[in-house]
């Protein structure tokens, strides 16, 4: 690690809520350089005009110690006074800051405010990293909840900030393929904050997981990552809706199903899903930005929000031979390998140097 007196070295990590990826981003780039992190959201949308006081006064004693570069997850109102001020922002773009579906209430640039507070903060950026390229400009075919055209670059006119490609990337150790069988009519899903009608179940497509499992009676489905788990009634009797997990409780349950299914409105470069695969889970997706590329061949993309096409991909992933089953697992684990977390730590620091 470099010395935190050297201030060249010295990184400021921001964000508006310390999730799963944010705190694996921070644990992998601390062996490498000094860190300080600050969270923006401390609560209600009240408390914003204090959220940015705060930040002004922790970038100002940071700025007094010569501290200069930024990496920031997702573009938002924490990114608009680190620009202002002349901080060296790398803004790492992961979804929720290159969409807007009204449809769910889900995706930044549905929110006027936001929109003023992204579109300042890009143009102002040293460099914009999103995790898939699909992100810059993609086409909405697969629901009808938000404008077809979508991606950052739609959204803002006239963008010129350099922009550089940085997937996710995971520790194959930590989520290892097992050698176990597994019933291969059991489908899972990672949906976290999920409650009955909220952006989650709609963006997750919880909804069609439900109506799967009636459709499927044979088959056994779980949704792990509910606010409350109780909150859901009337679920078929082959379903059920569990709350957060711990790692090795997740582990567990990605050895536990055949299947992973993310049939998403909307996702960046999906973590869960790439967890799955790597522990073997034969996946389910749909068409929307880096899902197909993840995917490869190794399982089947949906093109449609409709519960028929995830019924039919369902039953033709479950009905594989058994005698190519744990093959066609091995393919999909092999498909997340190159996605390490020791290259893209190199590629942040890398985007760190070059901008002197």
């Amino acid at each position: 690690m470099s010395s935190p007196k050297d201030p060249k070295k010295h990184l400021l990590y921001l964000y508006p809520r310390r999730f799963h990826f944010v705190a694996k981003d921070i644990e992998a780039l601390q062996r490498h350089r000094s860190i300080t992190e600050h969270q923006f959201n401390t609560g209600p949308k009240w408390l914003l005009p204090l959220d940015y006081l705060r930040q002004f006064l922790f970038l100002t004693i940071h700025l007094l110690k010569g501290h200069r570069n930024v990496i920031a997850h997702f573009a938002g109102h924490h990114t608009v006074l680190p620009t202002a001020l002349g901080f060296k922002v790398r803004i790492i773009i992961a979804g929720s800051d290159a969409c807007s579906f009204p449809g769910i209430h889900y995706g930044s640039f549905r929110k006027p405010l936001m929109r003023l507070a992204i579109a300042f903060s890009m143009r102002r950026a040293a460099q914009l990293l999103p995790v898939h390229r699909s992100l810059v400009r993609f086409e909405n075919g697969f629901s009808d909840f938000g404008p077809r055209e979508q991606g950052y670059a739609r959204f803002i006119t006239d963008l010129r900030t350099p922009s550089m490609e940085v997937p996710y990337g995971f520790d194959v150790e930590a989520w290892p393929l097992p050698a176990e069988e597994r019933d291969p009519r059991t489908v899972l899903c990672v949906a976290t904050g999920v409650e009955p009608g909220n952006a989650v179940h709609f963006r997750k497509g919880v909804d069609l997981i439900i109506a799967s499992a009636r459709s499927l009676p044979e088959h056994r489905f779980t949704v792990v990552g509910a606010a409350r788990a109780d909150a859901y009634h009337e679920l078929p009797p082959n379903m059920r809706i569990l709350g957060g997990c711990s790692p090795a409780e997740l582990r567990e349950l990605y050895a536990d199903h055949g299947i992973y299914v993310q049939p998403s409105v909307m996702e960046g470069f999906p973590n869960a899903l790439c967890e799955a695969m790597l522990m073997g889970c034969i996946p389910i997706a749909s068409g929307v930005t880096s899902m197909p590329e993840i995917i490869g061949d190794s399982g089947a993309i949906i093109e449609e929000r409709q519960c028929e096409m995830l019924v039919n991909a369902i039953r033709k992933l479950s009905a594989i031979p058994a005698d190519q089953v744990m093959r066609r697992r091995r393919a999909v684990h092999d498909r997340i390998i190159p996605f390490t977390m020791d290259r893209r730590v190199k590629t942040l620091l890398s985007c760190v140097d070059e901008i002197k």
